[in-house]
């Protein structure tokens, strides 16, 4: 690819007054107040004035690609006020964050919950939820840097940063959508608040038409009998990794040779030990009752189910004669077959996804200095990420499950001439525009309703 004139033949200048840079967030706004954003912000929120206009901006920023308080100008950019009203500086979006106290982020949270059963509500986001509902809860340490920035620590990674908490909501058949999220101190323990965090998913989940096969998924730091308490009382069921404690390796000890059972990947999926490919391995499961160390009336029995994985470094056998292996447990009480229950515990690593697109997008810094302006952001970029996903959903194909940012590419960020006449606006889109049938997809479904 090479320029078809000489630097002599072209020129530039910044005089265009009718140009829209991100067309994709006319359908995007249209459907976030379709769904009530701006009323709800109005009725649970009271820090700030007009909190509805103002979260509204801070979601169609995000959407934009906006990942810093500053990329809120987006909005304001050529002819965006011939199509959009009530947009606010970034200067004041800045105020209005910083405005925020941890009632206030709670507010939000209810504001996040509320958009997100809308949003299913109106587009087919989770189907058949009534059948089958995952939750999937995990926690990352995003890196900050400045000696302001409130509650930040070294965490878990030995990264100074702050720690964000998700829980996540999917179908079999659906991407997963943002159903929690806690903003934590960077040295905060996994496991700290999710017991609330796992009840408010569980009931976002419900609102959203969840049926009684409720799984929630978690890895072993977050494995422990509150956590299991609070899941089988909320009438969900839990899969959650086993630390591999003394009492679990006597465990695997007592299965037999004959009792395991080798099972083929259909794509190789990476060790989580060493990150090495693996397209094989073997799983056996037993009944296991743990927390046993806790007052009886904690104990909780289920199935112990366990994955082992030959160990191919050599140098870690004392006896290169017999074989070794590397053993990986989960704790569930799923009442599915062997196979299946493990194939399911996997997808947890789905979260890993959501957790990557938000840092790819939104989350890639958290702006402020104060600790619940942050807390308040990472609200506001779970509702722009649900927004976002609702968009590629109506749009279909590819686009269902596509990541924050192919969307962004092929359905927001397209640039049009805003033609007006008769106190009509026309956007003039690019010709042969290639996700054109994706677009006029989702404009009719969005705009025409």
């Amino acid at each position: 690819m090479q320029l078809s004139h000489t630097p002599a033949a072209l020129s530039a200048s910044f005089d265009e007054p009718n140009l829209l840079v991100s067309a994709g967030l006319v359908p995007a706004l249209r459907l976030a107040d379709t769904v009530g954003l701006p009323q709800l912000s109005e009725e649970h929120l009271t820090t700030g004035a007009n909190p509805g206009s103002k979260v509204m901006c801070l979601v169609a920023g995000m959407a934009a690609g906006a990942d810093s308080i500053d990329d809120m100008d987006v909005l304001r950019r050529a002819g965006a006020a011939k199509v959009f009203a009530g947009v606010r500086a970034p200067s004041t979006l800045g105020s209005f964050l910083r405005g925020f106290t941890f009632g206030h982020v709670r507010q939000l949270d209810a504001v996040a919950a509320r958009t997100l059963t809308a949003l299913a509500a109106n587009a087919p986001l989770l189907p058949s939820i009534e059948q089958t509902c995952l939750i999937d809860i995990d926690d990352t340490v995003k890196p900050v840097f400045g000696p302001g920035k409130q509650g930040a620590q070294f965490g878990y990674t030995k990264v100074r940063g702050l720690n964000a908490q998700l829980a996540t909501l999917s179908t079999t058949d659906s991407a997963p959508v943002i159903a929690a999220t806690r903003l934590r101190r960077g040295a905060a323990p996994s496991s700290h608040g999710a017991v609330r965090m796992i009840r408010d998913a569980i009931a976002t989940a419900r609102r959203c038409g969840a049926g009684q096969n409720i799984l929630v998924r978690a890895d072993s730091a977050y494995c422990s009998s509150a956590i299991v308490a609070a899941v089988s009382k909320a009438g969900a069921r839990f899969s959650v990794g086993m630390p591999l404690n003394s009492r679990v390796h006597a465990a695997i000890g007592q299965i037999p040779e004959s009792g395991w059972t080798r099972i083929e990947y259909p794509w190789a999926i990476p060790d989580p030990d060493t990150g090495e490919l693996i397209s094989a391995a073997e799983i056996a499961e037993m009944p296991f009752t743990a927390f046993t160390s806790k007052p009886k009336a904690k104990h909780v029995s289920a199935r112990l189910i366990v994955r082992r994985i030959p160990e191919r470094n050599t140098t870690k056998l004392q006896d290169p004669l017999f074989p070794a292996f590397r053993y990986h447990a989960l704790f569930t009480n799923s009442t599915a077959e062997l196979v299946e229950a493990e194939s399911t515990h996997r997808g947890h690593a789905v979260i890993e996804q959501v957790i990557a697109d938000l840092k790819n997008s939104a989350l890639a810094h958290l702006p402020s200095g104060r600790f619940p302006a942050n807390a308040a952001w990472l609200v506001c970029a779970a509702i722009a990420f649900n927004l976002t996903r609702t968009l590629g959903v109506i749009a279909g194909g590819q686009l269902r499950k596509a990541t924050t940012a192919t969307i962004r590419t092929r359905l927001i960020n397209l640039p049009a001439r805003i033609a007006s006449s008769a106190r009509r606006l026309t956007l003039r889109l690019p010709r042969d525009w290639t996700w054109e049938p994706h677009w006029q997809r989702l404009w009719t479904a969005v705009m025409t309703t």
